[in-house]
This record gives C-alpha cells, structure tokens and sequence, in this order.
C-alpha cells in the first residue's frame, strides 16, 4: 500500500486539540486495585504546549499513553481531534526519556524507520529525512551508526522519528531526563523552537520545574497517586523563549506558583 505523501517542506501540518473529561484509571494489582488517575478534566487548545507536573507515581505517564491510546482508561472520555485514542495513529507522535535507536541500523536509517512501519512509499520519503536531519542538525551525522551516537545526538534522532510522519500532536515522556544539565537545556531549547516554528500541540512529562516553565504555554500541576489536577499555571513569557528568561522575576514567580500548587500534597515532585 502506498500512502500519499506528506505536505512539502514549509506546509507543515497544524495540530490538533485534546479534550479528556472524568477520566479515571485504576490498574490491578497482586495487592488489590490500585487508583492511579482522578477525575482528570483537561483541555488542550490546538497548537498548545502543556508540562504535565507532579510526584513520581502521581500517573503523568499514564495520562500520557491513554492519549497516545497505549493504554486504555476505566471511564469518562478522550479525544484527540475528533477521534478516541488509538495506538498506531500516524498524527500522534511519541518521544521517551530513551531513544530506542535500532543499533544495527545508521542515523538515517533510524529516521525512515517509521515510513517503513507505515508501509509508506514514495520518492517524497528521501527528501523528508534529509530535511529532518538538518532540522535537528545531525546532517552530518546521518551515515554514523547510532550507537556511536553521544546521548544528546540520540536523543535527536528519537525527535526526528517522531516527526517523520508529520504528526498534529507531539507526546514527550520525560526525554531529557538522562542527559546532563546543560545538554537538556540545550535540546529542551531546540524543541521549544521546534515548536514555535511547527505549531503542533505539545504535551510534555517532565520533574524539572524550570524546563516546563521555560517550554510551556500551561503547567498542569498533579497532586500524589490518584493523580488529579492541583494546579493549571498559565505561562505568559513571550515567544521565542530564551535562557535570558529564566533569570527574570516573571519566570520565577510562575516557578514559584507551581511549586505552590504541589505543595499542598507532598511539597515535592522528586
């Protein structure tokens, strides 16, 4: 089967809104039920960036791979543009805290990898991976194999997969957390860039305060397992962000107005 080519360099496609009201998940174990997510009602505007904040086991993840339709909720309802939540969709793409880089294959081959997946062919395929190696600035890298890749270097081929298909919404789980402080920076700056200039909704699990506050255009905020939303900050720096910001009073009296709305479960999201 082949599947029509995506939109030309520079027509890239828009995102697209996420709506979940009253979900709950539970899941079961060998000690008896175990609640993880709360009556969770959030709404998610096209082309939005939101951080998702809170204690570890407080269902961050799990709110995130019920929307990717990884996993499926005990009740309320999902929708991710005018659909429920489906694993496989091509217009959801999903970015882990690892690369998950297949280490027999080079960096460019890594990036086509989806094409493949989808069974998608077409002499557009070629010219989408080199634009996205030059996106994420591993043009010069595309023949290495990808084990001999730097962290920061992997973790920039994971980005360019996922947005090889072109998807409308962009899942993040934690995919800065193994790098050191300053690549994390550095990236989380690039994809912050990324998208200011694409426009696709973003969601973003992170423990780091100052990344979703220097990334986002909302903070939600989770209280401790079940997880339910404590607090939904909005952002209002300017775009394009810099570093510069994070000196700023504005940038720490937003910091300081999510820390305030974990502290009234544990004080802590570590």
């Amino acid at each position: 089967m082949t599947v029509t080519a995506p939109p030309a360099r520079g027509a890239i496609t828009a995102g697209e809104p996420i709506r979940l009201t009253s979900v709950n998940k539970t899941y079961t174990t060998a000690t008896g039920p175990l609640p993880v997510l709360q009556d969770i009602d959030l709404h998610i505007e096209t082309g939005e960036f939101v951080s998702l904040v809170g204690p570890s086991g407080c269902g961050k993840s799990t709110l995130l791979k019920i929307i990717a339709g990884l996993i499926p909720f005990d009740n309320g309802t999902v929708h991710v543009g005018e659909q429920a939540p489906k694993e496989g969709r091509r217009d959801v793409g999903f970015m882990l805290q690892q690369s998950v880089l297949m280490p027999w294959l080079s960096v460019r081959e890594n990036v086509t990898l989806p094409f493949a997946i989808a069974r998608e062919k077409g002499s557009h395929i070629a010219p989408r991976v080199e634009e996205l190696l030059e996106l994420v600035g591993l043009s010069h890298s595309a023949d290495m194999n990808s084990w001999e890749l730097s962290g920061g270097m992997q973790q920039r081929v994971a980005l360019a997969r996922t947005l090889a298909l072109d998807p409308r919404v962009l899942l993040m789980d934690e995919p800065f957390a193994a790098l050191d402080e300053f690549k994390r920076e550095h990236l989380g700056l690039e994809v912050t860039k990324m998208h200011e200039d694409m426009g696709k909704t973003s969601i973003l699990v992170t423990h780091s305060i100052p990344e979703a506050v220097m990334m986002s255009d909302r903070i939600i905020a989770l209280g401790a397992r079940p997880g339910r939303v404590v607090g939904d900050i909005r952002v209002d720096l300017p775009r394009p962000r810099s570093a510069a910001m994070i000196a700023t009073p504005e940038f720490q009296d937003i910091s300081r107005q999510v820390r305030e709305a974990l502290a009234g479960e544990d004080g802590s999201i570590s």
